[in-house]
């Protein structure tokens, strides 16, 4: 059965134990936050004989296994995770470690009724040729997190916010949205920062979130595609310099920039859902929300003469030794030209 964590949460709380659970997930935050709930079910006095952990990339699935068929000493349940479970996914692993994945199927079949075993996966995707992945997915509570929407973002922004006595504003949410790139793991670290700032003020603002939250290159180039598609070239040009006298290397914000203007052609041309869109071109659905936001202002031919430009500029900068702060220059020089009307 799979569940969410939100789900997996509330019957912890209610002391509804499964036997086996499957936690799968990339974002560092959730799988921090599902193995701190695991760990509390064993009393802190407890712990150092009903707890253990046991990584797949230094130890023997068997000795996991092994640990997990004890009897809890001394308590009423003996906790045990497995961390790194890779067997369970077609990566390819050089370690001298060994593991038998068929008996994970068997202690499957009969688990002890006193240990919670906990598998982590932190991968996106699992190997369901296999048939203990297979079986283990069918026989275990999996909970999966997958692609959060903005709306999970938000509930687990609010719920941290509110066990302050703190809260945003609507403004301040989406903007911590976009500068951390819809990245759980990142606005969690950004939230404690942000409440130490606006205290004794108990609302965080977008004003406030501008002022914190350090924008990364995908931002800075969210903002330099939007003064070039307004034909704000001047700061297109200043913000382009900052980044270079920040130390950004030429070609990661050419290929920053040359990816994100071909997500928005995407975007443009797409029929499908806000949803369907993302899931077809394997990005956030935030990002989508973003893309459809900007393209809605411009035309397809505006956008595909700035990806071209864009293109045929990342090749100057690989094939030629001429000053990228030229080349894009010469850039918006090109694309102003093609793009604003002639009287």
């Amino acid at each position: 059965m799979t569940v969410k964590f939100q789900q997996l949460q509330e019957k912890i709380v209610e002391q509804k134990i499964a036997p086996v659970y499957l936690i799968q997930g990339t974002d560092v935050y959730l799988l921090q936050q599902a193995e701190q709930l695991f760990i509390q079910l064993v009393p802190e006095n407890q712990q150092a004989m009903n707890f253990a952990r046991y990584d797949m990339h230094e130890q023997a699935l068997a000795v996991a296994l092994d640990d997990a068929r004890s009897i809890p000493f001394f308590g009423e349940r003996r906790v045990v995770i497995i961390e790194n479970a890779y067997f369970l996914t077609g990566e390819r692993v050089k370690s001298k470690i060994e593991h038998h994945p068929e008996e994970l199927i068997d202690y499957l079949k009969h688990p002890e009724p006193q240990t919670v075993l906990v598998i982590m996966a932190p991968y996106e995707k699992l190997d369901r040729r296999k048939k203990v992945t297979k079986i283990l997915q069918e026989q275990s509570e999996h909970v999966s997190f997958g692609n959060l929407t903005e709306r999970d973002l938000q509930s687990f922004v609010q719920t941290k916010l509110a066990e302050q006595h703190m809260e945003i504003d609507l403004g301040g949410m989406e903007t911590l949205i976009r500068l951390t790139g819809a990245n759980l793991s990142t606005m969690m670290s950004e939230i404690d920062k942000l409440v130490l700032y606006v205290l004794p003020a108990q609302q965080i603002t977008a004003l406030d979130v501008e002022q914190v939250v350090t924008k990364n290159l995908t931002d800075n180039v969210f903002d330099l595609i939007d003064d070039v598609l307004k034909l704000n070239f001047k700061e297109a040009l200043e913000l382009y310099h900052q980044l270079l006298l920040n130390g950004e290397e030429p070609l990661r914000v050419q290929g920053a920039l040359t990816s994100q203007f071909r997500l928005l052609l995407q975007v443009k041309a797409a029929k499908t859902s806000e949803k369907g869109t993302a899931t077809a071109l394997k990005v956030h659905p935030y990002r989508v929300k973003l893309a459809r936001q900007t393209v809605r202002r411009f035309n397809y031919r505006q956008l595909a003469k700035a990806f071209l430009g864009l293109v045929k500029m990342e090749q100057q900068i690989k094939t030629t030794s001429r000053d990228p702060e030229l080349l894009f220059e010469l850039f918006i020089l090109d694309y102003q030209y093609a793009v604003k009307p002639r009287h």
